[in-house]
């Protein structure tokens, strides 16, 4: 077990550091268009999740379909991926870690220790997730005119490998954090209200 001295002021810090991280990329966020078919904003979420296996695709043609603003548009996507990177992907998950590594300390079960030291190693899955996963986007950004299949309506779309696993990514890189922030949280209020911090 690692136990973190001065664990409220790395939290904080961590905790400043993911926030300055969110605000930053909300910047970025207003410079993000694409054309499909009209002109419109996305978000990164839209590129985390889509509902099917040919919108990223889409979704990044569509940007250099606007050869005015896609210069900007890249640009800016480029700038957000950088800040998720360098800023926010470390911040937020060292915030769970340091969270959990805490509470594991201060509980006096061995489940309790057990339950929360891994949660806490456990943040290294989605961490190394999320940057496989802004690789793959920084990649598909750079390429032009990326190949779209055309959804035929008669019959299902056939789900590709590639996005069967970017799915399965997103359940792991999500699911992972969210295990752990609220498990956490829970805890630390459940100490709060029975007076122990």
């Amino acid at each position: 077990m690692i136990h973190i001295p001065n664990t409220g002021l790395y939290f904080c810090i961590a905790f400043a550091v993911m926030l300055l991280a969110t605000w930053l990329m909300s910047r970025q966020g207003r410079h993000l268009f694409t054309k499909d078919p009209l002109r419109r904003k996305f978000t990164m979420l839209e590129m985390e999740f889509p509902a099917k296996s040919y919108e990223l695709e889409t979704l990044i043609n569509g940007i250099y379909l606007l050869p005015d603003e896609a210069p900007k548009t890249i640009k800016a996507l480029k700038k957000q991926l950088l800040l998720d990177y360098l800023l926010f992907i470390p911040a937020v998950y060292s915030c769970i870690y340091i969270l959990c590594m805490h509470i594991a300390v201060e509980l006096k079960t061995e489940v309790g220790r057990y339950w929360f030291m891994g949660l806490g190693w456990a943040q290294i899955i989605p961490f190394i997730l999320d940057y496989i996963e802004n690789t793959y986007f920084w990649i598909m950004i750079n390429k032009r005119n990326i190949p779209v299949p055309k959804p035929d309506v008669t019959k299902p779309e056939p789900v590709s490998r590639p996005f069967k696993m970017m799915q399965l990514l997103q359940v792991f890189k999500w699911g992972i954090p969210l295990i752990g922030a609220v498990c956490s949280i829970s805890v630390v209020a459940y100490f709060w209200l029975s007076g122990r911090y």
